[in-house]
Order: C-alpha cells, then structure tokens, then sequence
C-alpha cells in the first residue's frame, strides 16, 4: 500500500496545478500577472534530494512528458528540462548544506531557469506573444512569488515524509 503513496502524491499534485492555474491571471498594481503553479517541479527536487535520486529523474521524465502531452503543443520540452533541473538541483545540493530552506531556494532559483528557458525554446520556434521585459514583469516574478509561498508552506512537511518514507523503506 505504501509503494502507491509516492505516485499518488504526484498525481494528485500534478493536477493541482490545472486547479490553481485557473486563478490565473489576476489583477496586481495595476497589472495583469501570471501565477504558474510549479508544485510538481518542486515536489520533483524534493523527490531527488530527500528520497531516492533516481527516482527524481524516473518522476521528472514520466511527468515531465505528461505536461507536454496535457498542457503544452510541444513534446519533449519538460520532459528534457525536468530531469535535466532535477540533476542540476542535485548537482548543487552536493556541495552545500540540504536543508529545507536551502533546497526550497535552489528550487526557487532553478524554477527562473524553468520559465527562462521554456521561454526561450517557444520565442525560437515563435510561440511566445510576449518581449523578455513583460516576460520578466507579467510572469516571471509574480510566478516565483507564488511558488515562494508553495515552498513556505509545503517544503518541511515534505522533507520530513520523503525522509521517513525512505527510512521506512530501508526497515522493512
């Protein structure tokens, strides 16, 4: 029962984004911004860092590749640039303290390179409506700022489950 757990956390968070991106845009200072859930990107960094790396990467691909396919007109996109954060995450992680607040900030800064770089793949294949300066403004900061707040409130609950669940794992 408990080898289901960890997949239906992700669906389930998978599917939370559609639910909070209908929230989006919204009216701010005059403004319209973009708030694009990324809870599966920081669940995925968690996965890797606190349970089992390999199955970061297993996760990032397979969901990755289910983002493509359910919200995006090109494949392949994030389910390259998942994994591919997930090993940067790690990467970083190795050489300094992992703790929730360090890996919530590197998923923060990790998340910029998200958006950068989706960004920058649908300007080059011309998808994007938008210049890099109302990027920035309408999505990039008003979208770190509410995944700030997902990081605030989730990322020690997750740490402590993810760590017990791969204690759990060696005991049995």
């Amino acid at each position: 029962m408990r080898r289901f757990l960890l997949p239906f956390l992700a669906i389930v968070i998978f599917y939370s984004e559609s639910i909070f991106a209908t929230f989006s845009p919204v009216e701010m200072f005059g403004d319209t911004r973009f708030l694009v859930p990324r809870f599966l990107f920081i669940f995925l960094i968690f996965l890797s860092i606190y349970y089992q790396r390999n199955a970061g990467y297993i996760y990032g691909f397979v969901f990755g590749f289910m983002y493509d396919v359910f919200f995006t007109g090109v494949i392949g996109v994030y389910m390259f640039l998942f994994p591919a954060l997930i090993y940067a995450a790690r990467f970083i992680l190795r050489y300094i303290n992992q703790n929730a607040v360090v890996t919530g900030l590197i998923g923060l800064f990790l998340m910029a390179a998200l958006e950068f770089l989706v960004y920058q793949f649908n300007l080059l294949i011309g998808v994007a409506g938008i210049d890099f300066q109302t990027f920035l403004n309408q999505r990039l900061y008003s979208t770190l700022l509410f995944n700030a707040l997902f990081i605030l409130i989730a990322a020690y609950p997750l740490k402590m489950w993810m760590t017990a669940l791969r204690k759990s794992q060696f005991d049995d």
